[in-house]
């Protein structure tokens, strides 16, 4: 839980960046790896990827892990948005550098910015209700591209059953090899786990009981083929809305970048009562990657696929770890 008046009680410039940083581990990311460290100064934050914490074998391009980054950085630009803050963000292959500059010593938003979502936000991947997102989302969320960033917002029935059945198939097939699954069945955890990295088995709704030995069950059969129907209806019957986010680039750049257009969505999302739920399979694997171009008629590159829609229960929220635990050490500012 996030006291929004705790900032004001910071006793230096520092502590209030690390403040906001509170705000930013609460981003997505692949299996809850948390991929992340900060070095934070007295007026920037430089935001670092934690190879540690890297997929070796569920995300060997790293492309997933900068994705985590761009959405922490999201989450830090909203929050030092809220508090006054202006923000210049410099992006390099290491990392990403966030320099700050106080403009407002109060905030001049309401309890509708984007900052109030941060914490609310997560990953659902329950059945969503049949009804669209609502039309200004929409448009508002396609909006957020440009001319080198797609949004795409798959509604047609014809055109979901292709990508739906691309999903399926790359998942299938992500699960086919040993070294995958091993690793996944590492991070998916028991619903009463104690641990602060990977995924309560409650994410994709599992009861405590069968959460014990699903760990297992991950490691020693592909359960995708087994879950293949269910997903299948999930996919064609309870999911409104399919998103995409590419861009023409294919790089570390590229996929910080579409991160942080992610979580801006999923935050706006989340204002609406709308839910999210990011699947990477497509993405990760090469064919099905092609075959989502394809279906989409367009040349840019596929970084982050995800459903979008309303839906009547609730995920709760993975554990994570706190600032201090990935704060490493203080910049020179």
């Amino acid at each position: 839980k996030i006291d929004y008046d705790e900032f004001f009680r910071q006793a230096s410039d520092r502590d209030c960046l690390m403040f906001l940083v509170q705000l930013a581990v609460l981003a997505p990311s692949s299996h809850n790896s948390q991929p992340w460290r900060f070095a934070v100064g007295n007026r920037e934050v430089m935001l670092y990827p934690e190879m540690k914490r890297a997929l070796a074998d569920g995300d060997p391009d790293c492309r997933q892990l900068f994705i985590s980054i761009g959405c922490a950085l999201e989450n830090l630009v909203v929050a030092a948005d809220y508090y006054g803050f202006q923000t210049e963000v410099k992006y390099h292959h290491e990392g990403i550098e966030v320099v700050f500059q106080r403009i407002q010593e109060k905030p001049s938003h309401g309890r509708d910015h984007l900052v109030f979502s941060i914490p609310n936000r997560h990953t659902n991947r329950n059945p969503y209700e049949k009804r669209l997102p609502n039309q200004s989302f929409i448009s508002w969320a396609i909006a957020q591209g440009g001319t080198e960033l797609r949004i795409d917002c798959v509604t047609e029935p014809c055109v979901k059953e292709k990508i739906a059945d691309a999903v399926i198939a790359a998942g299938i097939m992500a699960m086919e090899s040993d070294a995958f699954r091993e690793e996944l069945s590492r991070f998916v955890k028991s619903n009463i786990t104690k641990a602060k990295i990977g995924m309560p088995a409650f994410g994709v709704g599992i009861p405590t009981p069968v959460s014990f030995v699903t760990p297992f069950l991950l490691k020693h059969f592909n359960m995708n083929k087994l879950s293949k129907k269910r997903d299948s209806t999930l996919l064609k019957e309870h999911t409104p809305a399919f998103f995409v986010i590419s861009s023409g680039g294919d790089g570390v750049i590229s996929w910080m970048r579409a991160g942080q257009t992610f979580e801006r969505i999923a935050l706006e999302a989340e204002r609406r009562n709308i839910r999210t739920a990011p699947m990477a399979a497509v993405i990760e694997m090469k064919q099905y990657r092609k075959v989502m171009q394809d279906i989409l008629e367009m040349s840019f590159f596929p970084h982050v696929f995800f459903r979008a829609g309303y839906a009547k229960k609730l995920t709760p929220h993975s554990p994570r770890l706190s600032a201090s635990e990935v704060i490493t050490q203080e910049t020179r500012s």
